[in-house]
């Protein structure tokens, strides 16, 4: 993917790139690099579904 003239330094178009150290931005005139830090992953919250996948619930039978 490349995003037109949003280097900071020369305003030329920046390239995103990957090696084995995780995704980064590089312009294609100037060559500066920007890391792209990834979003930390949040922890899934199972009480405000309706509950874990599997075992149905006990339903209470009417007597």
């Amino acid at each position: 993917m490349v995003e037109f003239k949003a280097c900071p330094r020369c305003t030329g178009d920046l390239k995103l790139t990957r090696d084995m150290y995780g995704d980064y931005r590089e312009c294609l005139q100037c060559g500066y690099t920007k890391d792209i830090i990834p979003e930390p992953k949040t922890n899934f919250d199972w009480a405000k579904t309706r509950g874990k996948p599997g075992r149905r619930r006990k339903t209470k039978v009417a007597a």
